[in-house]
Formats: structure tokens, C-alpha cells, sequence
């Protein structure tokens, strides 16, 4: 038998919005909903306490085969809905604040938890960019590219799919992006201390770790603003620097680095906030030797 929620915030809600689910009742599962608000539930415990563990019991019935594909589809689509109606109440973003990128990885049509995720960073006060399922690791990154958010959440649930994630990560360095990682779902439940060998920079089990984890970076971004543009300009002369010492064009050293030319360009301009991996491919690319790179005025070759 299913318990109450643990908090006890959703009450015998939980267990009749669970109900109206295996039923595929859509006008029951609203009018719990609505009662839920009554009651005085935030959007953020409704989701807590009613829907994401209604749709997690569905999920289990459907693995012993209580309920069919069909079933969990109509429970899943009742849900989408009613955290639409819920998403009209949330109050805007301001202005200026910290912009995420939230996308399924590629082969990943399980987008549920990535939507409530978003809308948990909407109430915390984030502009979301939600891409939603089965995103080409390359259009992501090109996407990114141009948003430059501050963070970027990926999401999987299928054990079968963590690959696609690392490429993901791999494609959003390849094309310039310094935005950190958050990577979250089912598939990574155990997981919680893979992030550096899945090429990521943060796991998160639940929608609140993972606030609290892009808060983490929303700080870090927010830091020495000033300082950071200024060693962004120096680090991007000191790589012209070097190149024209070569003799190569943009083009020539994005191919022995294996960036994009787009990047390099960014990058002599002071544009980029580079990771530590491309700036390894291009202390390589140009025979000097990290410290030489980062720090004007040292060039030297690599030993």
C-alpha cells in the first residue's frame, strides 16, 4: 500500500490525484489540483507531494504491467496539463536575472521531471530556455552558443542514454560553452558522485538538489565580474599572441585544437570563458605549456 506523503503537505490528496490518474480521469485530477491550492499548497509542494509521486507509483504499475503504455501516457499528458495550469499562476523572472538551458538528451522522450525542474528554477527566479525531448547533442550546442546561460540542465532517465549525455557535455565544450552541467534523472539514481566521469559538472537526485546546485552557480557566475572580463581579454591576446607567432589563421589553430573557428574568434576578442579541457587542446595545439597560456608574458615551449 502506498504511504501518505512524508511531509504530510499533501494529505489524502496524493493518494486521490493518484487515483484519478489510474482512471484517466482528467476533470477529477484537476479538481484535486484546485483543492490542493485550497488548502494552501504552493505550486512547489503540489508538485512535491502530489504529482511527481502520483506519476512515479504510474510508472511502477506500468513496469509490472498493471497498466498499459496507454495508461501512462493519458496519466503523463493529465499531469503536463495541469502543471501548465499551475504555470500560469508563477510570477515572471526579473529581469536580469541568471538565464538555464533545460533539454532531454538525445534519444531521451521522458521530459516530465526536466519540465517540473524548470519550473522550480522559474520560481527561484530563472529565465528558462526548456527545450524539451530528444535534442542533437550538436544543435544544443550551437543553441548555447548563443544563449550563454549560466547554467545547462540535462536530463535522462534511461540507463542506455548516459552516453548521449557525456557526447552532450563533449559537444557544448567543442563549440565554446563554459556553462556548467546539471545533469539529473532517473538514469542517474545511484549516481550521485559520477558527474566527473559522465563529463559533467554537478548531479542532482531531486528538483530542490538541484536548485540549490544551479544557485551554487548562479553565485559563481555573479563573482568578480570585472575581474573576469579583464582575464578574459588578456588570456584572449595571449593566444593571438602566440598563433600569429605560428603563422596560422583562426581557422588553422581550431583545427589543430579541434574547436571551431567561431571559438577561437570569441575567444582573441575576450569573449569566451574557456574550460579547462579547451584550454589544454590549445596549450597543445600551440606547443606552450598551460601556466604559459593563462599567464601573459611567460611563453615558453612545452618541455
Amino acid at each position: 500500500m502506498r504511504k501518505e506523503s512524508r511531509s504530510g503537505s499533501g494529505g489524502a490528496l496524493d493518494r486521490h490525484y493518484l487515483e484519478t490518474l489510474v482512471r484517466g480521469d482528467a476533470a477529477a485530477a484537476g479538481a484535486v489540483v484546485e483543492e490542493a491550492r485550497r488548502t494552501g499548497l504552493t505550486v512547489e509542494q503540489i508538485y512535491l507531494h502530489l504529482l511527481a509521486p502520483a506519476l512515479a507509483e504510474v510508472g511502477a504499475r506500468w513496469r509490472a504491467r498493471r497498466l498499459s503504455v496507454a495508461d501512462e501516457h493519458l496519466a503523463s499528458e493529465i499531469t503536463l496539463r495541469e502543471m501548465e495550469r499551475l504555470r500560469e499562476r508563477l510570477a515572471p523572472p526579473p529581469d536580469g536575472g541568471p538565464r538555464a538551458v533545460l533539454a532531454c538528451v538525445q534519444g531521451e522522450a521522458h521530459a516530465i521531471g526536466l519540465r517540473m525542474f524548470g519550473d522550480f528554477l522559474t520560481i527561484d527566479g530563472w529565465t528558462i530556455d526548456y527545450l524539451g525531448t530528444n535534442l542533437p547533442a550538436d544543435d544544443l550546442a550551437e543553441l548555447v552558443a548563443r544563449r550563454r546561460p549560466v547554467l545547462v540542465a540535462l536530463s535522462v532517465t534511461q540507463a542506455d542514454r548516459l552516453p548521449a549525455l557525456t557526447l552532450v557535455a563533449s559537444a557544448l565544450r567543442k563549440h565554446g560553452s563554459s556553462a556548467p552541467v546539471l545533469a539529473g534523472g532517473a538514469a542517474l539514481r545511484g549516481r550521485a558522485d559520477a558527474a566527473a566521469t559522465l563529463g559533467v559538472e554537478a548531479v542532482a537526485l531531486d528538483a530542490r538538489a538541484g536548485v540549490q546546485e544551479a544557485r551554487r552557480f548562479a553565485v559563481a557566475a555573479r563573482e568578480s565580474p570585472g575581474a573576469a572580463e579583464d582575464y578574459f581579454e588578456r588570456l584572449g591576446s595571449r593566444v593571438q599572441e602566440l598563433r600569429s607567432a605560428r603563422g596560422w589563421t583562426q581557422q588553422q589553430l581550431a583545427d589543430a585544437a579541434g574547436l571551431d573557428r567561431t571559438y577561437i574568434s570569441g575567444l582573441e576578442h575576450g569573449k569566451q570563458n574557456p574550460t579547462i579541457g579547451a584550454l589544454l587542446r590549445l596549450a597543445t595545439a600551440l606547443e606552450a605549456r598551460l601556466d604559459h597560456l593563462v599567464v601573459p608574458g611567460t611563453a615558453g615551449p612545452r618541455p
